[in-house]
């Protein structure tokens, strides 16, 4: 009995200790968590559970998706980078967190290039000017108008830092001045957009497609430099005179850095095949989104140039980190 009990110890030990490269061969063994770090029905949010499914087929366990919203995305990204780098808690989040807030923000808890390793790319997504259809504002010319002749400023909100960019180019573009008011979630922003608590507000498709379908809120224009396909009556802010107007945001999957090469190469092939499958492509794209995929040589070089982007074009907007 004695040797019985001593001999499987020494098995459990012998497992316990074995190297990270030699556990990531029979990985994932339980679910994974995708920490999304920003509110419950956003963007990324419903990007994810879209994933859900093909995922779980591809890699045999269930994806869980937990939302922290808070700070532009900072306290979610934040979370994730302090995760063991196992490959069970990853970050699926949008170009606010890995490019715009450490331009922006000088106190966030994480570094995006030390901490992360890219993944898996998902989407590109055009943010859409919208407003109150109540409002008298028709085009993108009556909002200019209208903000020229209230030296107060129309009001804007805002949840990611990408939202807020895009509206301090626009506001610089046009010579107007606009009242940025963060919130914590789009749903948050999309309420008072809906009782005419802000005036407008730059969001993506899927976020207000149900408002613009029951005729609550209007299109005014698409910050891309073409029109968006499920949207080709919407003119961009380049066609309507603002052509240094021209962002979106990009959602990727990240995870913790020293997550062992076999993990990070499974979760990219994982994703690629998922994201490239047919049922799961068209679903993006009726959201308005354009669905890609990148190796992962081609996803650090993504992340690095984007920073670079951003940071210029914060730059040119007048902002400065904080």
């Amino acid at each position: 009995m004695g040797r019985s009990i001593l001999s499987l110890i020494a098995t459990a030990l012998a497992v316990s200790f074995l190297s990270p490269n030699a556990q990531s061969q029979t990985y994932p063994q339980k679910p994974i968590t995708f920490v999304v770090p920003f509110g419950a029905g956003g963007g990324a949010d419903i990007i994810g559970r879209m994933l859900q499914d093909g995922l779980r087929k591809e890699l045999g366990q269930s994806i869980v998706i937990e939302d922290k919203p808070g700070a532009n995305g900072a306290i979610g990204s934040a979370y994730a980078a302090r995760a063991a780098p196992d490959g069970y808690t990853l970050l699926l989040t949008a170009s606010s967190t890995f490019s715009l807030n450490p331009n922006l923000m000088s106190n966030i808890q994480y570094d995006q290039l030390r901490d992360f390793v890219p993944v898996g790319f998902v989407v590109r997504a055009p943010w859409m000017m919208v407003v109150n259809a109540n409002s008298g504002y028709k085009t993108v010319a009556d909002v200019v108008k209208a903000a020229k002749g209230n030296p107060a400023g129309l009001t804007v909100g805002f949840w990611q830092s990408s939202v807020q960019v895009t509206a301090e180019v626009f506001q610089r573009a046009a010579g107007i001045e606009l009242l940025k008011v963060p919130y914590k979630s789009v749903v948050d922003v999309i309420s008072d957009l809906l009782g005419q608590r802000i005036d407008v507000m730059f969001v993506d498709i899927q976020a207000v497609r149900a408002y613009i379908e029951s005729g609550q809120v209007r299109y005014l224009a698409a910050t891309t430099s073409s029109r968006v396909e499920v949207a080709a009556n919407v003119p961009t802010l380049v066609e309507s005179g603002y052509p240094s107007v021209v962002t979106d945001s990009s959602v990727i999957l990240f995870a913790p850095a020293k997550t062992p090469q076999p993990i990070l190469d499974r979760l990219n092939a994982a994703m690629i095949k998922v994201v490239s499958s047919p049922d799961v492509r068209e679903r993006l794209m009726s959201l308005g989104h354009e669905p890609a995929t990148m190796t992962l040589p081609e996803l650090d070089n993504f992340v690095r140039v984007e920073l670079t982007k951003w940071r210029d074009m914060i730059s040119s907007a007048g902002l400065v980190k904080q």
